[in-house]
């Protein structure tokens, strides 16, 4: 895979791009080699994915859990709203009778924490039944996924690791929204420029996961895209509005007096804080009292949002505005789950397309690496060692994004290399 000096003139910041073919990252990451290493990927989840199955019966799985166990929750809620009650999605017991009629073996209750605008999403899952229900929605939301991320990086490989990625993997194994979040979240910026309407309308639509909205009007604002902005605005408003048109006002009630148990839920690690890669359940898992964790959550947040400010309001090519978007929502949400981490394709994907493009700086590709494979061994790293890595992680994937996009301007200037982005819808 050939690699782009960023001209002879230096840039003003340290950020120096220059071949680097012969380096052991060069030897490391050929064309040959991107390909031969996610296919060892595959083949691993084909075999475990075998072996798993082979344990499953009546759709229970070796831990004693639904197959896809998260989407169990969604099949319920459809189904409960289909019968008419769709407040009971936030009752304990009736969510449990309702799963019990997707999957009659579960003997686990899986609450529902949404807002009432994501009914209107799973509505329809419960007309068939569970195990078809949940294939539809994983493989349906991926192929939008798949689409988005490909138009980001249109190169060969760029399918085949985005298969192999083990942040597909798990969402793919939770039955989880991860693959359609990303897709509102790409799409948005792959039609930024060119089709700002549009880009508002997908940013609305993922109001239903309110906490990966918290940077999105900063960066609107700050980038001067004054039409998706309202669009985006008007388009939360409408998706609630529609909410109580269908499902009545009850549900919103319901939703805010079940406040207090998601809050319950997420700082007491009634959900495993292993499984919540954030810096606040990183630090509550390495014993951090809940004041310190927030104030270390609250405090990076706000760097994060500085960073995302400033780097919006210079207006570097868009790949690398988005790839720091996307990298900081991740890092400044503290509410975030393992399978979350299908988002983070999007910026190993740009910042890869950005370094074919342009070059790459010392120790950069192998940071990609780390947060490639990170989704597969957090948890685990996590429950072992009582460390979560998956912050650090991101953390460097958002440093390394915002870096090369405040650098971005001046080599836009000497070498000016058309962004796949530009053209991609």
């Amino acid at each position: 895979m050939p690699h782009y000096s960023a001209g002879r003139k230096k840039t003003p910041m340290s950020l120096q791009l220059t071949p680097d073919t012969g380096s052991m990252a060069s030897r490391i990451f050929t064309a040959h080699r991107l390909s031969a290493y996610p296919l060892i990927f595959l083949t691993v989840y084909i075999v475990a994915a075998i072996a798993w199955m082979s344990q499953v019966t009546d759709l229970i799985d070796p831990r004693q859990k639904p197959i896809g166990y998260d989407f169990i929750t969604f099949w319920g809620a459809s189904w409960l709203t289909l019968q008419g009650d769709a407040a009971a999605v936030f009752d304990a017991a009736k969510m449990f009778a309702a799963e019990k009629v997707a999957v009659p073996g579960s003997d686990k209750v899986f609450l529902w924490h949404y807002p009432p605008t994501f009914l209107a999403v799973v509505l329809p899952l419960s007309l068939i039944p569970y195990i078809w229900s949940y294939l539809i929605w994983t493989t349906g939301t991926f192929a939008g996924y798949a689409w988005v991320v490909r138009k980001m990086a249109p190169q060969p490989q760029t399918l085949l690791l985005l298969c192999a990625f083990p942040g597909t993997f798990m969402n793919f194994f939770h039955g989880q929204n991860g693959f359609l979040t990303a897709a509102l979240f790409g799409g948005a910026m792959l039609v930024l420029e060119r089709r700002p309407v549009a880009a508002g309308i997908l940013i609305g639509l993922l109001s239903y996961k309110p906490h990966f909205g918290l940077l999105l009007p900063l960066a609107l604002l700050c980038g001067r895209h004054w039409t998706s902005f309202f669009w985006a605005a008007g388009t939360t408003v409408a998706f609630a509005a529609l909410s109580v048109a269908a499902f009545g006002v009850d549900t919103w009630i319901a939703f805010w007096d079940n406040a207090p148990l998601a809050r319950a839920v997420f700082e007491d690690g009634l959900v495993r804080w292993a499984k919540i890669p954030s810096a606040f359940a990183a630090l509550r898992l390495a014993g951090a009292d809940l004041a310190m964790a927030y104030a270390a959550q609250i405090t990076i947040g706000v760097c994060i949002a500085a960073t995302v400010a400033v780097v919006w309001w210079r207006r570097p090519p868009l790949p690398l505005r988005a790839a720091t978007l996307v990298a900081g929502t991740l890092a400044a949400t503290p509410y975030l789950f393992d399978y979350d981490f299908a988002l983070l394709a999007i910026p190993i994907a740009l910042i890869a397309m950005d370094g074919y493009l342009r070059g790459w700086n010392t120790g950069e590709r192998p940071i990609l690496v780390i947060a490639w494979v990170m989704p597969l061994v957090s948890t685990g790293i996590a429950e072992w060692t009582n460390v979560q890595i998956g912050p650090a992680c991101v953390l460097a994937l958002f440093v390394i994004a915002a870096r090369r996009a405040l650098s971005a301007q001046d080599r836009r200037r000497h070498t000016p290399i058309p962004s796949p982005m530009e053209n991609a819808v």
